[in-house]
């Protein structure tokens, strides 16, 4: 039976992204992935961000009540809970207003990374910027795609962890087969990703399975493995 859920667990989106843990964490912590915890009967208070006559900030309320569904963290927050395993919650930030936080004599809410959650629209506008389908495999067909991280990619049904020179190798092959020239000179593309070798083959040597990822005529030109 399918359910049109409104928001998912950790351990679901990891698995749906095929994504380590360590990088989700990365992308919420920098705030390109906003995270949310479900709240029951908590009194909060939604307002926005407002400016007197002379410039002056001040806050806004218009609205105290007790809040039942979904509240965003903050970054900074998402970074401690990581570090302590639980925290206490006062602020947070939500889709309604500019700001939401407990009022009255309302105790701070007490987090755990477990109750950690990624709302249904989030998870979509992070697949739709960074090339995913709604069932999570990438867009290209050619079954190729930077991960989020970018210095991972995947490339028919293979996943890469790259290095700097490695990632700056692929994607400059990448930009040449969206341009229609695939085949690029070896030389060429390591003096543009600055590497200090001239020899693809050492340039992946760390990769065990590179070749299928990068293709060789025989001749001194590579291009991806793509179709």
């Amino acid at each position: 039976m399918h359910i049109d859920k409104l928001y998912f667990t950790l351990p679901e989106v990891l698995e749906r992204w095929d994504m380590p843990e360590d990088t989700l964490i990365y992308l919420a912590v920098n705030d390109k992935l906003r995270l949310s915890i479900q709240v029951f009967g908590v009194p909060m208070e939604f307002g926005d961000y407002a400016e007197d006559a002379d410039g002056k900030p001040f806050l806004l309320r218009t609205n105290q009540t007790c809040f039942n569904g979904l509240l965003d963290l903050h970054a900074r927050d998402v970074y401690q809970l990581f570090r302590c395993g639980e925290i206490p919650l006062e602020s947070f930030r939500t889709p309604r207003a500019d700001y939401a936080t407990t009022w009255g004599d309302a105790p701070a809410v007490l987090t755990l990374i477990g109750d950690l959650l990624l709302r249904r629209e989030e998870r979509d506008r992070f697949e739709a910027e960074n090339g995913f389908k709604a069932d999570g495999t990438p867009i290209d067909d050619d079954g190729f795609a930077f991960l989020p991280d970018n210095q991972e990619v995947r490339c028919k049904g293979h996943r890469f962890k790259l290095g700097p020179i490695q990632t700056e190798v692929v994607r400059v092959l990448h930009v040449a087969a969206l341009e229609g020239e695939p085949w690029q000179a070896g030389k060429t593309i390591l003096a543009l990703a600055r590497s200090k070798s001239m020899r693809m083959a050492d340039v992946f040597k760390s990769q065990k399975n590179w070749r299928d990822l990068i293709l060789s005529d025989g001749r001194g030109k590579y291009r991806l493995n793509l179709d």
